[in-house]
């Protein structure tokens, strides 16, 4: 008799959905514990291994914004009260091509949101603080956390669990 993927019940050989979660049962969804892992399941494992290879890019240039932000705020070209905008700035930045990368290297897009709004949020408090509007940044970063728990909420709305 075969099993639901998702609670591990006991399902007959008919049923469309599982009697326990009401997951439904197609072909992928219902298995035997003793079968062999089928071909998909195997391409995704090799895909989850391979991980982010954007780790080492993302690094050298945080590494390579941080010191040249330390330059130009050494040689007076940036004041040091306003280093950390510029590297937040760079930051964001940063995150942004590391998304962009994430996107194009992989086929999972998904995983490239985080840098997106990170690098967003990032850029904006940045971008605020030498522009000199230094009073709505926390406001905004308010805003799109608000934005955030109510998108989340709603999805979790249109979309129940069972």
């Amino acid at each position: 008799m075969p099993f639901c993927t998702k609670c591990g019940a006991e399902v007959s050989e008919e049923a469309e959905f599982c009697p326990k979660c009401g997951s439904p049962l197609r072909e992928a969804r219902v298995r035997r514990p003793y079968e062999e892992k089928g071909e998909k399941a195997e391409k995704g494992e090799k895909a989850e291994k391979e991980g982010d290879r954007t780790g080492p890019i993302t690094g050298g240039l945080v590494l390579i914004w941080l010191g040249l932000t330390f330059y130009l705020a050494t040689f007076g070209i940036v004041r040091w009260m306003d280093w950390w905008a510029y590297f937040l700035l760079g930051l964001g930045g940063i995150l942004l091509i590391r998304a962009a990368l994430i996107s194009t290297l992989t086929e999972r897009v998904g995983l490239a949101y985080g840098s997106v709004i990170g690098g967003g949020i990032l850029l904006i408090i940045g971008a605020t603080w030498i522009l000199g509007i230094r009073i709505w940044w926390p406001l905004i970063l308010i805003a799109i956390g608000l934005v955030i728990i109510v998108s989340a909420l709603r999805e979790r709305v249109r979309s129940p669990r069972p």
